[in-house]
């Protein structure tokens, strides 16, 4: 008998064929546009930065929290029937949202030029250069005792930026939905369209406004690594530009929604937002298993942080440990935070067989550890190995660098 999950699926994945499709032939021009433009404008507002500087307390996260308490004064003026300043405020938000992107990188690059400033503390920061500034950790001897962040905290602290930026952003444009529902008059069919695009829009944001607040609260203490020669998306277009596209239609189509001469206008506007808004949902909710592996005798910093930067590279992260009379060891793996199940007795080598049998979609391996895969698995391309520079790349076999 046919179960709803089997007739649920083949829709589900003709849905995400026609997305593709949508993001392949309309968004990646659209992209480069935009890109171009933004491009320019972020050079000229840069430029203007650095030779004029702002204020310490102009910061980004201000900037933020300043354009999402505009949401009062928009809602407020759609209740007494006005039009143009609640656009005007619309427009002005989503300047906001690239502006504080800017003053965020200025303050960023500031930040840099005083450390590097510093040979003591340049010299104490973790070899890492690619994230040195996102996950060092400095452990600095005083003679006396004294408090450390935990990798959580620091990692909360220099994320929170980009969380309240993108929850910040759902916060003024839902409500500004809900009091839209019924902008376009009588029964038409642009009305079912109305009513279609703009649920779907609160549903999808919703949605990922959820994710993003269980991610931020959930995460393991370090970002995930930076990724060379592999993309996890077969997409056309990156999770970065879905995201900046969809934002700018969302913005730009409510402006327009408001306003009475372009009602129509910004109904189709928007809805050019919601395939965008189902990718965006889509990505953060797929199911990614990663699967690490190796020598669990020595449990040491390493360690963990190769299981911790594994799990932000994926939904789940298994840990096998190979052998028999090794309670003690998984129950170390047990008690690590980052780690969703725990295989015992497995194999010495993964091979793809293991991997297909436990739904483990890649394997993350330190220096030294690619005698812990098979090369059936490193040939299909599922092994990537986690380099000391902090950046991930599939594993090759000697054959293939030979080839290459």
């Amino acid at each position: 008998m046919t179960t709803q999950k089997e007739l649920f699926t083949p829709l589900v994945d003709f849905v995400d064929v026609l997305v593709e499709l949508y993001l392949g032939s309309f968004i990646r021009p659209f992209v480069a546009i935009h890109e171009t433009f933004y491009g320019a404008i972020n050079r000229m507002l840069r430029q203007l930065l650095d030779d004029h500087g702002i204020p310490a307390w102009c910061s980004a996260n201000f900037i933020t929290y300043a354009r999402t308490i505009l949401v009062v004064p928009t809602l407020l003026l759609l209740a007494w029937g006005h039009t143009v300043v609640p656009s005007f405020l619309v427009v002005l938000v989503d300047l906001g949202d690239f502006f504080d992107g800017v003053v965020a990188r200025y303050w960023n690059d500031e930040k840099a030029k005083e450390t590097s400033s510093d040979d003591d503390r340049t010299e104490k920061r973790a070899a890492s250069p690619t994230n040195s500034d996102k996950d060092s950790f400095e452990v600095v001897v005083t003679g006396s005792p004294h408090c450390l962040d935990s990798w959580v905290t620091i990692h909360r602290q220099r994320s929170y930026g980009g969380f309240v930026d993108a929850v910040c952003d759902k916060a003024f444009v839902i409500p500004c939905w809900i009091l839209l529902l019924n902008t376009v008059p009588n029964s038409t069919y642009i009305k079912l369209l109305q009513y279609f695009t703009l649920f779907s829009l609160i549903l999808a944001e919703t949605a990922s406004g959820c994710i993003r607040f269980r991610a931020y609260f959930t995460s393991g203490g370090l970002p995930a690594p930076k990724v060379e020669g592999f993309d996890f998306s077969t997409s056309a277009v990156t999770a970065d530009h879905v995201g900046k596209a969809k934002q700018t239609f969302e913005m730009m189509g409510t402006a327009l929604f408001i306003l009475p001469l372009t009602h129509y206008l910004g109904v189709l506007v928007l809805f050019l937002a919601v395939p965008l808004a189902y990718e965006s949902v889509r990505r953060k909710v797929i199911r990614r298993v990663v699967y690490v592996t190796g020598d669990v005798t020595s449990f040491d910093h390493k360690t963990i942080r190769l299981w911790i930067q594994a799990k932000a590279m994926g939904s789940k992260l298994y840990v096998g440990v190979p052998g028999e009379n090794m309670t003690d060891k998984i129950l170390n793996a047990c008690s690590v935070s980052c780690v969703d199940e725990v295989i015992a007795e497995a194999p010495a080598k993964a091979d793809l067989m293991f991997l297909e049998k436990h739904g483990i979609d890649f394997c993350v391996i330190s220096p030294g550890q690619s005698k812990f895969v098979t090369d059936e698995v490193i040939y299909s391309n599922r092994c990537l190995q986690l380099g000391e520079d902090g950046i991930a790349r599939p594993l090759t076999t000697k054959s293939q660098s030979k080839a290459d």
